[in-house]
């Protein structure tokens, strides 16, 4: 351990200088690459339209239109969010469930909030619905007795 290092929440150490230096502009193609994965997602996501989240039917779709508006790529996708393609395109297709620890990093990777939105209008809906629901079987009850 050198007299400028300290040690990170991982017990790791590391140099303080040297993490200033490796935040600035990278000069090998690999820092590239991985620069141009990280950079994008330091802006936070925009909320979308309402007129189009209305219009949305499934998770899957939102996943469709939040990749097609950003102009993302499916390997662009999965190398971001540390996955195969394979996986993110059964999401994508509605094949496979949207995990919860998706639509936040997928979110910032779009730059909208689209997926999170339909996520939530769902929600309120079901919620609507359930009442409803209840409300129903409880006027049948009480006309039966």
């Amino acid at each position: 351990m050198s007299a400028n290092s300290v040690r990170d929440l991982h017990g790791e150490e590391f140099c303080p200088g040297e993490a200033v230096k490796s935040c600035q502009a990278p000069q090998s193609s690999v820092e590239r690459k991985t620069a141009s994965l990280v950079l994008p997602m330091r802006k936070g996501p925009t909320p979308a339209d309402p007129r189009v989240l209305r219009q949305l039917e499934s998770e899957a779709q939102a996943i469709a239109v939040a990749m097609q508006a950003c102009g993302a790529k499916l390997a662009y996708v999965a190398a971001a969010l540390g996955k195969s393609e394979s996986y993110i395109s059964l999401i994508r297709s509605g094949k496979r469930p949207v995990p919860n620890w998706f639509v936040k990093p997928f979110c910032h990777i779009t730059g909208t909030l689209l997926l999170q939105q339909f996520r939530d209008l769902q929600c309120a809906m079901e919620e609507v619905t359930a009442r409803r629901e209840v409300e129903r079987l409880a006027d049948m009850l009480r006309q039966a007795a």
